[in-house]
Protein backbone atom coordinates (compact mmCIF):
# COMPACT_ATOMS: atom_id res chain seq x y z
CA UNK A 1 0.00 0.00 0.00
CA UNK A 2 2.84 2.40 0.80
CA UNK A 3 4.27 1.98 -2.70
CA UNK A 4 0.93 2.91 -4.22
CA UNK A 5 0.58 5.98 -2.02
CA UNK A 6 4.10 7.22 -2.72
CA UNK A 7 3.73 6.68 -6.45
CA UNK A 8 0.59 8.80 -6.39
CA UNK A 9 2.63 11.51 -4.68
CA UNK A 10 5.28 11.11 -7.38
CA UNK A 11 2.69 11.68 -10.08
CA UNK A 12 1.69 14.89 -8.31
CA UNK A 13 5.33 15.93 -8.28
CA UNK A 14 5.45 15.42 -12.04
CA UNK A 15 2.90 18.19 -12.48
CA UNK A 16 5.19 20.72 -10.79
CA UNK A 17 7.51 23.37 -12.13
CA UNK A 18 8.04 21.92 -15.61
CA UNK A 19 4.49 20.63 -16.16
CA UNK A 20 3.73 23.31 -18.72
CA UNK A 21 6.73 22.12 -20.72
CA UNK A 22 5.60 18.49 -20.70
CA UNK A 23 2.03 19.34 -21.61
CA UNK A 24 2.65 20.87 -25.02
CA UNK A 25 6.27 20.18 -25.88
CA UNK A 26 7.17 16.52 -26.09
CA UNK A 27 9.50 14.22 -27.97
CA UNK A 28 8.11 13.99 -31.46
CA UNK A 29 8.90 13.50 -35.11
CA UNK A 30 8.79 16.84 -36.88
CA UNK A 31 9.21 17.93 -40.48
CA UNK A 32 8.73 21.67 -40.61
CA UNK A 33 9.80 23.94 -43.44
CA UNK A 34 10.89 27.45 -42.60
CA UNK A 35 10.29 30.56 -44.64
CA UNK A 36 13.54 31.96 -43.26
CA UNK A 37 15.87 28.93 -43.02
CA UNK A 38 18.98 30.99 -42.33
CA UNK A 39 17.86 31.98 -38.84
CA UNK A 40 18.80 29.45 -36.12
CA UNK A 41 15.33 29.62 -34.55
CA UNK A 42 13.63 28.55 -37.77
CA UNK A 43 15.79 25.92 -39.39
CA UNK A 44 14.36 23.12 -41.47
CA UNK A 45 14.52 19.71 -39.82
CA UNK A 46 15.98 17.54 -42.55
CA UNK A 47 19.14 15.46 -42.23
CA UNK A 48 21.99 17.48 -40.80
CA UNK A 49 19.68 19.63 -38.71
CA UNK A 50 17.88 16.90 -36.81
CA UNK A 51 19.08 15.03 -33.76
CA UNK A 52 18.99 11.27 -34.20
CA UNK A 53 18.65 8.42 -31.77
CA UNK A 54 21.83 6.41 -31.43
CA UNK A 55 19.98 3.22 -32.38
CA UNK A 56 18.23 4.41 -35.54
CA UNK A 57 17.97 7.38 -37.90
CA UNK A 58 14.51 8.65 -36.98
CA UNK A 59 14.19 12.35 -36.19
CA UNK A 60 13.41 12.55 -32.50
CA UNK A 61 14.33 14.68 -29.49
CA UNK A 62 13.66 17.95 -31.31
CA UNK A 63 11.57 20.61 -29.60
CA UNK A 64 8.78 22.37 -31.46
CA UNK A 65 7.02 25.46 -30.14
CA UNK A 66 3.94 26.17 -32.23
CA UNK A 67 5.16 26.11 -35.82
CA UNK A 68 8.76 26.91 -34.92
CA UNK A 69 11.59 24.54 -34.22
CA UNK A 70 13.23 25.48 -30.96
CA UNK A 71 16.38 23.38 -30.76
CA UNK A 72 17.24 20.12 -29.07
CA UNK A 73 16.12 18.39 -25.90
CA UNK A 74 19.72 17.69 -24.88
CA UNK A 75 21.26 20.89 -26.23
CA UNK A 76 20.55 24.46 -27.32
CA UNK A 77 16.82 25.12 -27.16
CA UNK A 78 14.09 27.67 -26.62
CA UNK A 79 13.97 26.88 -22.91
CA UNK A 80 17.54 27.97 -22.25
CA UNK A 81 18.69 24.66 -20.74
CA UNK A 82 22.28 24.88 -19.56
CA UNK A 83 23.58 21.39 -18.76
CA UNK A 84 22.76 17.70 -19.21
CA UNK A 85 23.97 14.75 -17.15
CA UNK A 86 23.72 10.94 -16.94
CA UNK A 87 24.16 8.86 -13.76
CA UNK A 88 26.63 6.00 -13.22
CA UNK A 89 27.13 3.97 -10.05
CA UNK A 90 30.28 2.31 -8.76
CA UNK A 91 31.02 0.18 -5.71
CA UNK A 92 34.46 0.95 -4.33
CA UNK A 93 34.49 -1.83 -1.76
CA UNK A 94 36.26 -4.30 -4.05
CA UNK A 95 38.16 -2.21 -6.60
CA UNK A 96 39.25 1.30 -7.55
CA UNK A 97 38.29 3.34 -10.59
CA UNK A 98 39.24 6.55 -12.33
CA UNK A 99 37.46 8.46 -15.10
CA UNK A 100 40.07 9.52 -17.64
CA UNK A 101 37.71 11.09 -20.18
CA UNK A 102 34.36 10.90 -21.93
CA UNK A 103 33.07 9.55 -25.23
CA UNK A 104 30.02 11.23 -26.76
CA UNK A 105 27.75 11.36 -29.82
CA UNK A 106 26.52 14.81 -30.87
CA UNK A 107 24.27 15.93 -33.71
CA UNK A 108 22.91 19.14 -35.19
CA UNK A 109 24.54 21.93 -37.15
CA UNK A 110 27.82 23.73 -36.49
CA UNK A 111 29.11 26.77 -38.31
CA UNK A 112 32.70 25.85 -39.44
CA UNK A 113 33.82 29.30 -38.28
CA UNK A 114 32.10 29.00 -34.91
CA UNK A 115 33.93 30.10 -31.77
CA UNK A 116 31.35 28.54 -29.43
CA UNK A 117 32.50 26.12 -26.72
CA UNK A 118 30.96 23.47 -24.48
CA UNK A 119 32.33 22.04 -21.24
CA UNK A 120 32.38 18.35 -20.37
CA UNK A 121 32.04 17.58 -16.66
CA UNK A 122 32.14 14.80 -14.11
CA UNK A 123 29.99 15.59 -11.04
CA UNK A 124 29.57 13.76 -7.78
CA UNK A 125 26.03 13.02 -6.65
CA UNK A 126 24.45 15.45 -4.21
CA UNK A 127 22.51 14.57 -1.07
CA UNK A 128 18.96 13.19 -1.32
CA UNK A 129 16.30 15.88 -1.73
CA UNK A 130 13.07 15.23 0.16
CA UNK A 131 9.98 16.57 -1.61
CA UNK A 132 7.33 15.01 0.65
CA UNK A 133 7.16 12.76 3.68
CA UNK A 134 8.90 9.49 2.79
CA UNK A 135 9.48 10.64 -0.82
CA UNK A 136 12.76 12.02 -2.14
CA UNK A 137 15.07 12.33 -5.14
CA UNK A 138 18.21 10.27 -4.68
CA UNK A 139 20.52 13.13 -5.62
CA UNK A 140 21.38 15.44 -8.53
CA UNK A 141 24.75 16.49 -9.99
CA UNK A 142 26.63 18.44 -7.36
CA UNK A 143 30.38 19.23 -7.21
CA UNK A 144 32.43 19.26 -10.42
CA UNK A 145 35.19 16.64 -10.11
CA UNK A 146 36.77 17.09 -13.53
CA UNK A 147 36.18 19.37 -16.50
CA UNK A 148 37.27 19.92 -20.10
CA UNK A 149 36.26 22.76 -22.44
CA UNK A 150 35.97 21.84 -26.13
CA UNK A 151 35.09 23.89 -29.27
CA UNK A 152 31.79 22.82 -30.87
CA UNK A 153 33.70 22.38 -34.13
CA UNK A 154 35.49 19.38 -32.55
CA UNK A 155 32.37 17.44 -31.48
CA UNK A 156 32.24 15.20 -34.55
CA UNK A 157 29.19 16.88 -36.09
CA UNK A 158 29.26 16.57 -39.88
CA UNK A 159 27.17 17.62 -42.85
CA UNK A 160 26.16 14.03 -43.61
CA UNK A 161 27.39 11.68 -40.87
CA UNK A 162 27.92 12.43 -37.18
CA UNK A 163 30.62 10.42 -35.40
CA UNK A 164 31.47 9.51 -31.83
CA UNK A 165 34.41 11.39 -30.39
CA UNK A 166 36.61 10.76 -27.36
CA UNK A 167 37.70 13.55 -25.04
CA UNK A 168 40.43 12.99 -22.44
CA UNK A 169 40.88 15.02 -19.27
CA UNK A 170 44.24 16.62 -18.55
CA UNK A 171 44.39 14.50 -15.38
CA UNK A 172 42.17 11.57 -14.33
CA UNK A 173 39.24 12.19 -12.04
CA UNK A 174 40.17 11.16 -8.50
CA UNK A 175 39.40 7.64 -7.34
CA UNK A 176 35.64 7.35 -7.31
CA UNK A 177 33.21 5.52 -5.05
CA UNK A 178 29.45 5.57 -5.12
CA UNK A 179 27.44 7.39 -7.77
CA UNK A 180 28.58 10.11 -10.18
CA UNK A 181 27.26 11.96 -13.24
CA UNK A 182 28.88 12.68 -16.60
CA UNK A 183 27.63 15.27 -19.04
CA UNK A 184 28.20 18.71 -20.49
CA UNK A 185 27.21 22.35 -20.12
CA UNK A 186 26.77 25.10 -22.72
CA UNK A 187 27.70 28.74 -22.31
CA UNK A 188 25.35 30.26 -24.90
CA UNK A 189 21.61 30.24 -25.41
CA UNK A 190 19.44 29.44 -28.37
CA UNK A 191 18.86 33.05 -29.38
CA UNK A 192 22.62 33.66 -29.53
CA UNK A 193 23.53 30.40 -31.24
CA UNK A 194 24.89 32.14 -34.40
CA UNK A 195 24.11 29.10 -36.51
CA UNK A 196 25.11 26.40 -33.99
CA UNK A 197 22.21 24.19 -32.87
CA UNK A 198 23.81 21.17 -31.22
CA UNK A 199 22.56 18.41 -29.00
CA UNK A 200 23.63 15.15 -27.39
CA UNK A 201 22.13 12.10 -29.06
CA UNK A 202 20.01 9.73 -27.00
CA UNK A 203 18.47 6.27 -27.09
CA UNK A 204 14.87 5.78 -28.17
CA UNK A 205 12.27 7.02 -25.71
CA UNK A 206 11.11 4.04 -23.64
CA UNK A 207 14.46 2.25 -23.74
CA UNK A 208 14.85 2.89 -20.02
CA UNK A 209 12.44 0.69 -18.06
CA UNK A 210 9.65 2.44 -16.19
CA UNK A 211 10.45 0.20 -13.20
CA UNK A 212 13.74 2.10 -12.70
CA UNK A 213 11.98 5.38 -11.94
CA UNK A 214 11.66 4.64 -8.24
CA UNK A 215 12.86 2.24 -5.56
CA UNK A 216 12.00 1.56 -1.90
CA UNK A 217 14.85 2.09 0.53
CA UNK A 218 15.69 0.15 3.70
CA UNK A 219 13.27 2.14 5.88
CA UNK A 220 10.39 1.98 3.42
CA UNK A 221 10.73 5.46 1.93
CA UNK A 222 10.39 5.92 -1.82
CA UNK A 223 13.43 7.18 -3.74
CA UNK A 224 12.87 8.76 -7.15
CA UNK A 225 15.95 7.66 -9.08
CA UNK A 226 17.54 10.44 -11.11
CA UNK A 227 19.10 8.66 -14.10
CA UNK A 228 19.49 11.71 -16.34
CA UNK A 229 18.97 15.35 -15.48
CA UNK A 230 18.79 18.77 -17.10
CA UNK A 231 19.84 22.11 -15.60
CA UNK A 232 17.25 24.72 -16.53
CA UNK A 233 17.73 28.42 -17.17
CA UNK A 234 17.18 28.96 -13.43
CA UNK A 235 20.41 27.05 -12.60
CA UNK A 236 18.41 24.23 -10.97
CA UNK A 237 18.74 20.55 -11.88
CA UNK A 238 15.55 18.69 -12.89
CA UNK A 239 14.95 14.97 -13.33
CA UNK A 240 14.31 14.30 -17.02
CA UNK A 241 11.41 11.92 -16.46
CA UNK A 242 9.43 13.20 -13.49
CA UNK A 243 10.05 16.94 -13.81
CA UNK A 244 11.21 17.74 -17.29
CA UNK A 245 10.18 15.96 -20.51
CA UNK A 246 8.77 12.57 -19.41
CA UNK A 247 11.52 10.86 -21.40
CA UNK A 248 12.68 7.33 -20.56
CA UNK A 249 15.96 7.24 -22.45
CA UNK A 250 19.74 7.30 -22.05
CA UNK A 251 22.07 10.08 -23.12
CA UNK A 252 24.84 9.10 -25.52
CA UNK A 253 27.71 10.11 -23.26
CA UNK A 254 29.93 7.51 -21.61
CA UNK A 255 32.77 7.72 -19.07
CA UNK A 256 36.12 6.32 -20.15
CA UNK A 257 37.17 4.38 -17.06
CA UNK A 258 40.12 2.45 -15.72
CA UNK A 259 39.39 -0.14 -13.05
CA UNK A 260 42.18 -0.95 -10.59
CA UNK A 261 41.17 -4.49 -9.65
CA UNK A 262 40.42 -6.61 -12.71
CA UNK A 263 37.28 -8.78 -12.63
CA UNK A 264 35.92 -6.85 -9.69
CA UNK A 265 32.78 -8.20 -8.07
CA UNK A 266 30.68 -5.03 -8.26
CA UNK A 267 32.00 -3.05 -11.21
CA UNK A 268 30.50 0.14 -12.63
CA UNK A 269 26.82 0.16 -13.54
CA UNK A 270 24.55 2.06 -15.89
CA UNK A 271 20.97 0.80 -15.76
CA UNK A 272 21.05 -2.77 -17.18
CA UNK A 273 24.81 -2.93 -17.90
CA UNK A 274 27.65 -3.54 -15.42
CA UNK A 275 31.28 -3.45 -16.58
CA UNK A 276 34.05 -5.24 -14.65
CA UNK A 277 37.20 -4.50 -16.67
CA UNK A 278 39.36 -6.46 -19.11
CA UNK A 279 42.22 -8.89 -18.68
CA UNK A 280 45.05 -9.21 -19.45
CA UNK A 281 45.89 -5.55 -19.66
CA UNK A 282 48.33 -4.85 -21.32
CA UNK A 283 47.15 -7.29 -24.00
CA UNK A 284 49.48 -9.25 -26.27
CA UNK A 285 47.28 -10.79 -28.97
CA UNK A 286 43.94 -10.71 -27.12
CA UNK A 287 42.08 -9.52 -24.05
CA UNK A 288 38.88 -10.57 -22.28
CA UNK A 289 36.17 -8.00 -21.61
CA UNK A 290 33.81 -8.90 -18.78
CA UNK A 291 30.33 -7.43 -18.21
CA UNK A 292 26.88 -8.45 -17.01
CA UNK A 293 23.30 -7.68 -18.04
CA UNK A 294 20.11 -7.55 -15.99
CA UNK A 295 17.85 -7.74 -19.08
CA UNK A 296 17.89 -9.39 -22.49
CA UNK A 297 19.50 -7.11 -25.09
CA UNK A 298 21.87 -6.92 -28.05
CA UNK A 299 25.43 -5.87 -27.21
CA UNK A 300 28.05 -4.22 -29.41
CA UNK A 301 31.71 -3.66 -28.54
CA UNK A 302 33.34 -0.90 -30.60
CA UNK A 303 37.15 -0.67 -30.42
CA UNK A 304 38.65 2.72 -31.31
CA UNK A 305 41.89 4.62 -31.15
CA UNK A 306 42.22 7.25 -28.43
CA UNK A 307 40.56 9.89 -30.64
CA UNK A 308 37.46 7.72 -31.13
CA UNK A 309 38.10 6.44 -34.69
CA UNK A 310 36.63 2.94 -35.12
CA UNK A 311 39.17 0.13 -35.53
CA UNK A 312 37.06 -2.95 -34.89
CA UNK A 313 33.41 -3.75 -34.08
CA UNK A 314 32.13 -6.90 -32.35
CA UNK A 315 28.40 -7.59 -32.45
CA UNK A 316 27.30 -10.11 -29.86
CA UNK A 317 23.66 -10.16 -30.96
CA UNK A 318 20.84 -10.88 -28.52
CA UNK A 319 22.10 -11.91 -25.09
CA UNK A 320 20.07 -13.08 -22.11
CA UNK A 321 20.49 -11.55 -18.67
CA UNK A 322 23.70 -12.86 -17.10
CA UNK A 323 27.47 -12.42 -16.94
CA UNK A 324 29.65 -12.60 -20.07
CA UNK A 325 33.31 -12.57 -21.04
CA UNK A 326 34.04 -11.59 -24.65
CA UNK A 327 37.39 -12.33 -26.30
CA UNK A 328 38.74 -9.31 -28.20
CA UNK A 329 41.50 -9.96 -30.74
CA UNK A 330 44.13 -7.23 -30.42
CA UNK A 331 46.75 -8.71 -32.76
CA UNK A 332 45.75 -6.42 -35.64
CA UNK A 333 45.70 -3.28 -33.50
CA UNK A 334 48.73 -0.99 -33.37
CA UNK A 335 50.74 -1.05 -30.17
CA UNK A 336 49.59 1.57 -27.69
CA UNK A 337 46.39 2.55 -25.91
CA UNK A 338 42.93 1.88 -27.33
CA UNK A 339 39.34 2.38 -26.14
CA UNK A 340 36.35 0.08 -26.35
CA UNK A 341 32.72 1.08 -25.91
CA UNK A 342 30.36 -1.63 -24.64
CA UNK A 343 26.83 -0.57 -25.58
CA UNK A 344 23.43 -2.26 -25.33
CA UNK A 345 20.59 -1.83 -27.79
CA UNK A 346 18.81 0.24 -25.15
CA UNK A 347 21.60 2.81 -25.03
CA UNK A 348 23.48 1.82 -21.86
CA UNK A 349 27.21 2.09 -22.39
CA UNK A 350 30.61 2.27 -20.68
CA UNK A 351 34.08 2.80 -22.19
CA UNK A 352 37.19 0.91 -21.08
CA UNK A 353 40.84 1.28 -22.02
CA UNK A 354 43.29 -1.42 -23.09
CA UNK A 355 47.02 -1.14 -23.76
CA UNK A 356 48.21 -3.28 -26.68
CA UNK A 357 51.74 -4.67 -26.84
CA UNK A 358 53.37 -6.82 -29.53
Amino acid sequence: MKKIITLIIAVVVCTGSFAQRIAHVSEQRVNTVSATPNTPSARTTNHGDTLRNISDVSTRTLYKVGTRDSGYVNGTNFWGDQAFAELYTFNSSDSTMQVIGLQAYFGGIVNPASAQMITFNVWDQGNPQFIATALYYNGFPNNVLDTLTVPVTQLGIGATVDTAKSFLFAAPTGLLGGAFFVGYSINYNFADSTGDTIGLLSSVNGSRALSTIYSIDSVGDTALNVQNATMGSDNVWYDDYTQNDSLLNDLAIYPIVTIGAQLSVKGITRNTLTYYGNYPNPADGSTNVKFSLTANTEVTIRITDMAGRTEQTIKEGQLAAGTYTVLVNTASLPAGDHLYLIRTAGGDGIVGKVSVIH
